[in-house]
């Protein structure tokens, strides 16, 4: 649990004070791929783009201690691990291609028709890049209302990814008795990301 802070005599009533603190769960994150909640996502780990080189540093032989820092002016991509909960007669990557294939009419007249299923990762990658264009996700944070958290100042904010491309599906099955759901896990890696709010976007 997290408290505001201050001395104990001016917190008289923790339930009267906006809670700032984000949570997860409950409809205050969604993920969008190409404009569409992606349903049926157990969870989402992100991974920082990392610089593209170790730090280096500037030493003569006669300095005590390095004259200056050197890092790299660029980063690496990024991902997104999507586990998703197997669902009848689907296969785990049929919602977001379903998706994909909805939103077509954004893309080229030269694109190809979708096909009628996806069999394998390799049909998902040759489908991708017939695209010609870069299908972007968005993480959007749904702030609860005014008072709860955040206060009536608290507008929503996404975080954009650019460029995404499906890099991994593991397919893979173990099926415990102990074990009640089935979850796959999906890889997406993005190009570079971007900051939006409601001032600057109409999410």
């Amino acid at each position: 649990m997290a408290t505001p802070s201050g001395t104990s005599a001016s917190v008289t009533n923790l339930s009267t004070l906006p809670k700032t603190f984000r949570v997860g769960g409950s409809g205050f994150t969604a993920f969008h791929w190409s404009g569409q909640v992606i349903g049926f996502a157990q969870s989402v780990r992100h991974t920082s783009p990392q610089p593209v080189a170790p730090p280096a540093w500037i030493q003569p032989l006669d300095a005590q201690h390095p004259l200056q820092i050197i890092v790299p002016a660029a980063i690496g991509p990024g991902s997104l691990e999507v586990q998703m909960f197997e669902m009848y007669n689907s296969k785990v990557w049929d919602r977001i291609m379903e998706i994909t294939d909805n939103t077509q009419g954004n893309f080229p007249s030269t694109v190809p028709p979708a096909p009628a299923k996806y069999h394998d990762l390799s049909e998902i990658f040759l489908r991708l890049s017939s695209l010609q264009q870069g299908i972007s996700c968005t993480k959007i944070i749904y702030p609860p209302n005014a008072g709860v958290r955040g206060g009536p100042t608290t507008r929503k904010y996404a975080d954009q990814y650019y460029n995404c491309v499906i890099t991994d599906i593991r397919d893979d099955e173990t099926i415990i008795i102990g074990t009640m759901e089935v979850l796959k896990t999906m890889t997406i890696m993005y190009t570079y990301m971007q900051r939006l709010d409601e001032t600057t976007s109409n999410l």
